[in-house]
């Protein structure tokens, strides 16, 4: 009979040191009277006992970490106290006894109490301990992880959210609302935020992200303006990825915010100078052409000398306004060509255009307008497209040392460059050459032939 009643404690204890043993975890027994302490020998593995050894409540004590010391002998105290009998769990640091090493454990424990002629009194202090080392290590990338997130979020002035597109639901951060004008404690709703996006813009934003569907994209991107609650505009830029849920079907929206409404502001004095600037140079241009005709004028100059110079100015302008159409960046060859010949392509196809999309610096802008003027006023005059029957083909490709820029006219005839050339063909071969890289003109039987080494 005894048997069979203690095999259910037996049992029970099997279960338990299983359980023990599977998370690796240690138990001790604090015998208050003595002094004296039984260490499980695991709990002797995470200690740095040997599995022989006395272990009372001094060696435990020389274990602890001092720094951690006084804060696990006022937890005990608050666990022997019979009128608090606290059992909060601690971690702490200890010093293994055998190699000195720093380990983090964590560690449980409650006291047994009787009652003597005092009151109650504790004399057993029992517990768990378990060594937690690598969480803690864990913990503590994490939060530097989260700590260098946050500073480089800060720094960049940037948010993260995260959208249901379900339940129509989002995860609202104090950053967030730090970009939408609200105080950051606020807690507002998903709602709320909508209502700060300036008018048509919220159709934007959702515009953008379908948009990336129907090109079976996932990642998508969106300038977006916010008015803040008093009444200023914000611009903000959102970076976002879609994710799918096991249906196949878009679930969730995450992604980040950033501010960039100084960028924008910048951007936009930048484009109000270049306009007042590309005003003041038409202004200009107009007040040398006024003077050249006042000067001029009576007869005091000849006619078509007078009016190459006028379209000599035109095709300045013209190139100055394909700079300020770009903000006077890189522009392309291509739109520079087919806005200077544009005059002289009636009747329709006479002048074939064919090339690479090529890019080049704005110092480059205005000599190539007056090549490619020239080269254009001298067919009109006196190469292929000064008859019913020539043709001129231009063409650019890349090449190892720059863009190699042709122009070929066919069908006109060999006046097409005079012996003395002409004011525009200096220009180019004696003037602009120096600064484009290398030009080579030659006069074939049939109208001209320039080629234009491009040096970018």
């Amino acid at each position: 009979m005894r048997r069979s009643s203690d095999s259910p404690l037996r049992e029970s204890n099997l279960k338990l040191r299983l359980a023990l043993r599977a998370a690796q975890i240690g138990t001790w027994d604090w015998n208050v009277a003595s002094g004296r302490m039984q260490y499980s020998p695991r709990a002797r593995a995470i200690c740095g006992f040997s599995p022989h050894e006395e272990v009372d409540y001094d060696k435990a004590r020389a274990v602890t970490h001092p720094d951690d010391l006084p804060r696990t002998s006022a937890q005990a105290l608050r666990a022997l106290d019979p009128a608090l009998r606290a059992r909060d769990p601690y971690e702490y640091r200890i010093v293994r006894a055998d190699t000195g090493e720093q380990r983090w454990v964590l560690a449980y424990g409650e006291a047994i109490f009787a009652r003597g002629t005092g009151g109650q009194k504790a004399v057993r202090y029992l517990g768990t301990i378990q060594d937690i080392t690598e969480r803690k290590a864990t913990e503590e990338a994490l939060r530097h992880s989260e700590l260098r997130q946050r500073l480089a979020m800060e720094a960049a002035k940037m948010a993260i959210w995260e959208l249901d597109t379900v339940n129509d639901t989002a995860v609202i951060t104090p950053e967030l609302c730090s970009m939408f004008g609200l105080d950051p404690a606020s807690k507002p709703t998903l709602q709320d935020l909508r209502q700060r996006y300036a008018a048509s813009e919220r159709e934007k934003v959702h515009a953008a992200g379908l948009a990336a569907l129907e090109r079976g994209e996932t990642r998508y991107e969106c300038e977006f303006r916010v008015r803040w609650p008093d009444g200023s505009p914000h611009w903000l830029l959102m970076r976002a990825e879609i994710l799918y849920g096991a249906s196949n079907r878009p679930e969730r929206v995450i992604g980040v915010i950033l501010d960039i409404d100084g960028r924008k502001r910048q951007e936009e004095q930048e484009r109000l100078f270049l306009r007042e600037l590309n005003h003041r140079v038409k202004n200009s241009l107009s007040v040398v052409q006024s003077i050249a005709n006042q000067t001029f004028r009576d007869g005091r100059a000849d006619p078509q000398a007078l009016d190459a110079f006028r379209q000599r100015l035109h095709a300045l302008a013209s190139a100055n306004d394909l700079l300020v159409a770009r903000d006077w960046a890189a522009f392309s060859l291509g739109d520079l060509v087919e806005a200077l010949v544009a005059p002289y392509r009636d009747p329709p196809g006479r002048i074939a255009l064919s090339g690479d999309e090529v890019s080049l610096p704005p110092r480059l802008n205005a000599s190539l307008a007056l090549v490619v003027h020239e080269l254009a006023t001298n067919a009109a005059r006196h190469g292929a497209l000064a008859n019913g029957q020539g043709h001129v083909a231009i063409d650019w490709r890349r090449a190892p040392h720059g863009v190699e820029l042709s122009w070929t006219e066919t069908g006109g005839d060999a006046l097409a460059m005079p012996p003395n050339k002409g004011f525009g063909l200096r220009l180019i071969s004696d003037i602009l050459a120096d600064e484009l890289g290398a030009v080579e003109l030659e006069a074939l039987p049939d109208g001209l032939r320039c080629r234009i080494l491009i040096a970018v």
